[in-house]
């Protein structure tokens, strides 16, 4: 787990220049950057993830959980405005949903330390990763605050419907979620890395 943490913080670190996109061509701004959570694999399997996850713990720490997601992206928010960049935010996005998918499978109970940590790199990440290609301040503003609201509805609504499932779909399908999303980061992540 330490090795895997060097590895994310390795890949937030390294910074240059950004490689952010328009997921639909013509859509930009906040219509764009609430698009861009859901319809990018990569952060929709890692808000996924997270929102299982979060719909795992007690009622109190599952806010708690989003509330840090939040408070991580208000960070990199503020770091962007700082023209903070990073071109390696997707492969730490990807790495991620790998943790967090395989930490579902396991079915092991995660500690709301481990899952806090993850909402935080989590919640940094996939803003670092939506800035727009645009250098624009009030695009990348509007972009990134559609991008944060959509991320957190998701992971909210994944989290209370996950909680309200009955005892065995909530042992059961949760890992087998976990395992498929575990797989899929896996193979994206490998492709992007073979492109390097």
């Amino acid at each position: 787990m330490k090795s895997a943490a060097f590895a994310a913080a390795f890949l937030v670190l390294s910074m240059g220049a950004a490689q952010a996109h328009n997921v639909i061509p013509g859509v930009a701004g906040f219509s764009g950057g609430i698009a861009h959570p859901l319809l990018v694999l990569s952060h929709a399997l890692s808000l996924l993830a997270l929102g299982l996850l979060a719909g795992m713990q007690p009622p109190l720490q599952r806010a708690a959980l989003i509330a840090v997601c939040l408070a991580a992206m208000a960070v990199s928010f503020a770091m962007i405005t700082f023209a903070y960049s990073s071109e390696r935010a997707e492969l730490l996005v990807l790495v991620l949903a790998v943790l967090t998918g395989l930490a579902l499978a396991s079915g092991l109970k995660v500690s709301f330390a481990i899952a806090a940590a993850l909402a935080a790199c989590l919640g940094s990440a996939i803003l670092v990763d939506s800035v727009p290609a645009v250098p624009s301040v009030r695009e990348t503003l509007l972009t990134l605050s559609g991008t944060a609201l959509a991320a957190i509805v998701m992971i909210a609504v994944v989290a209370f419907l996950s909680a309200t499932l009955p005892a065995f779909w909530q042992r059961i399908g949760i890992r087998v979620a976990g395992s498929w999303i575990a797989a899929s980061a896996i193979l994206v992540l490998a492709l992007r890395l073979a492109k390097l």
